[in-house]
C-alpha cells in the first residue's frame, strides 16, 4: 500500500542548524474523512449486523471506554490496540505544597496492536507534488533554434 508525501520547506531542525536555516521534510497530507457512518457501512457490509446494530456496539464500546480509562484502566482491543489515561504535572519541592491544580489536562494515549504494527510494515510512500528540478545538462535550451 503507497502512502502519499509531499516535501514541505520548514525551519531546520538538526542539531547545530544556522540560525534562518531551512530544511526540506516530508508531510504525509490527509487525503479525507472516513465518518462514523462510513465506518458502520463498512463493517455492516462485511458482516450479518445492519448499520443500526454496528452503531450500537461501537457506541456501547465508548462508553465502556470511557469507564475503564476514569477508573485508570488500561483499554485492550484486541490487535487493534491499547488505550490509556496520561497526566502531567509541574512539580513542588515539597510534597506538602503540590496541589490538584498543577496536574495539567489529560491525555489519552494509543498504543497500536500487533495488527496495525504489521500494517506499517508494507506501508511504501510516493511522492505528490512538484518533481525537484534538474540541473541544466549542458548549458543549451530546450526551445528549437530559429534561423
Amino acid at each position: 500500500m503507497s502512502v502519499k508525501y509531499k516535501l514541505v520547506l520548514k525551519k531546520d531542525l538538526t542539531k547545530g542548524a544556522a540560525e534562518g536555516a531551512k530544511r526540506h521534510y516530508a508531510s504525509a497530507p490527509v487525503s479525507g474523512t472516513m465518518n462514523f457512518n462510513s465506518i458502520c457501512d463498512v463493517i455492516a457490509d462485511r458482516s450479518t449486523a445492519s448499520d443500526g446494530d454496528v452503531a450500537l456496539v461501537v457506541r456501547g464500546l465508548l462508553r465502556a471506554t470511557e469507564e475503564a480509562l476514569l477508573r485508570n484502566e488500561v483499554v485492550e482491543l484486541d490487535t487493534l490496540g491499547r488505550l490509556r489515561l496520561s497526566i502531567g504535572s509541574s512539580g513542588s519541592v515539597l510534597e506538602k505544597d503540590f496541589q490538584a491544580g498543577m496536574i495539567r489536562k489529560p491525555k489519552i494515549i494509543f498504543t497500536p496492536g500487533a495488527r496495525l504494527r504489521a500494517m506499517l510494515d508494507k506501508v511504501s510512500f510516493e511522492r505528490i507534488g512538484k518533481e525537484p528540478e534538474q540541473p541544466d545538462a549542458g548549458g543549451e535550451d530546450d526551445r528549437p533554434v530559429i534561423e
